[in-house]
């Protein structure tokens, strides 16, 4: 994931979200930012995503999330609707090799979707790390779980549509975790 966008719309580290704290921004994208954060119940890290489309929306005042214009103002909209809707759909997946999302949210006129935090790296890092080859064993290892996971989510009548080795996440012992929906 890349931190590309602006550190001014990132919220800042000690920021309180609900009943979590913010950490730190630790991936993102052109729709949203995923924060390190810790549970405040619970002492427990997780990542929460939170819908900030950059050529939609910036960051406000009070840390409010505030359309860009009104010509993006009706496309945000629909925006936080389909997030919230995925975030919902999503939290009823409980598979070991889909992300596990434990709670979604409004706040800052905008949506939040917390997840576990998982530590590992990416299949991308893997594939660089390897000179781009994959041996069999890994191929083995990581896809068939990864396969299970995606029919539990068709069962959800929900779909991936962004499948690429940065969005599968390669848990110590090499056990994977489809992220990033």
């Amino acid at each position: 994931m890349s931190l590309r966008r602006s550190k001014k719309n990132n919220l800042p580290k000690g920021y309180s979200l609900s009943h979590y704290r913010i950490e730190k921004p630790i991936g993102g994208g052109g729709f949203s930012v995923v924060y390190l954060a810790t549970d405040e119940k619970t002492g427990e890290p997780v990542a929460i995503k939170e819908f900030l489309p950059s050529n939609q929306a910036q960051r406000g005042e009070e840390g409010r999330v505030v359309p860009l214009d009104e010509e993006a103002a009706a496309t945000f909209r629909q925006g936080i609707k389909r997030f919230f809707d995925e975030a919902a759909a999503l939290a009823r997946v409980n598979h070991p090799n889909i992300v596990r999302v434990v709670n979604f949210f409004r706040a800052n006129d905008t949506v939040y979707m917390v997840m576990r935090y998982e530590h590992g790296k990416d299949l991308r890092w893997y594939i660089k790390r390897k000179d781009g080859h994959l041996g069999e064993n890994v191929l083995r290892a990581v896809f068939p779980p990864l396969l299970l996971g995606l029919k539990e989510v068709h069962a959800n009548k929900l779909l991936h549509l962004d499948i690429k080795p940065a969005n599968i996440f390669l848990r110590p012992g090499g056990n994977p975790l489809l992220l990033d929906f």
